[in-house]
Order: C-alpha cells, then structure tokens, then sequence
C-alpha cells in the first residue's frame, strides 16, 4: 500500500500469487507494484499511491486489496482517498503495520471494516506463519463479511 517492492521479494510476490490463485482467486498486481520503482521508502508519492488505491477502489472487479508491505505512507494519503467509492462499493482492504491506520481512518469514515491479514510478501508467499489453508479460510471469511 505504500512501501515498494524491492527485488528480493520479487519471488515472495510471485509465490504469493500462485497461492492466491490456487485458491480459486483472480489476481492482479496493481500498476505501482513494480520492482525497483521507490520514492524514498515508498513506491510513489502519496498523492500517487492514492490515486492508485482509489482506482482500486472504483473497480467493480477488485473485490479485495491485499497489501504487499505495509503502510508507511498512509498518513500522507488518508485525506486524498475516495471516501465515496467505498461507501459505493465497499471491499475488504488486509493487511497489517500501518494499514492499521488506514483501517482505522476508513472504518471511522465509511465503517469499512479493514482485516487484519498477512502481507503477500513474504508470509503470504510461505516464510512466515500464515500457510495457504489457513490464508484461504481467513481471505473468503473476509470477502464474506463485506
């Protein structure tokens, strides 16, 4: 949601992927999500990373944003989200660290309800202690609720 990806989770984010789809999901990597695009410790300017996520946001197709990395830069963007696409078609948003504050900010705003979730790097992709069987019961009990 904010931090960029660095080459070395480049293979994180792949495995992360095929987990994702072998659990019957459709992923697609948001544009920002590029190895080795950064702006200091971001991916992008806030401005930009919000741009991105209220794309996301207005999507009728994304059902579900699962951060990479967390949320160092949200509050630089929490006051330029589209506080109305989500209340026009609200979706879960998991993640963990800063997200926090994202989830806080929205769950205040709209009453989104934001999910705590492994990152897709590096848990998601098996490193850490989310394995795929306990991310897919958590992932669909998530999309469940929205």
């Amino acid at each position: 949601m904010s931090g960029p990806l660095h080459a070395l989770c480049e293979p994180d984010l792949e495995q992360a992927v095929v987990v994702l789809e072998r659990m019957g999901f459709r992923v697609r990597l948001a544009p920002l999500l590029e190895a080795g695009r950064h702006h200091g410790w971001n991916a992008a300017r806030p401005a930009e990373i919000a741009e991105e996520l209220d794309a996301l946001l207005r999507d009728p197709e994304v059902r579900a944003i699962i951060a990479h990395d967390g949320g160092t830069t949200a509050l630089g963007y929490l006051d330029l989200i589209d506080v109305e696409a989500i209340r026009a078609d609200p979706k879960p948003i998991l993640g963990y660290s800063d997200i926090s504050l994202l989830h806080l900010v929205l769950y205040e705003r709209t009453g989104l309800v934001g999910f705590h979730a492994d990152l897709a790097t590096p848990v998601l992709a098996g490193r850490g202690g989310l394995r795929p069987q306990r991310a897919k019961r958590n992932l669909r009990s998530s999309a469940r609720r929205c």
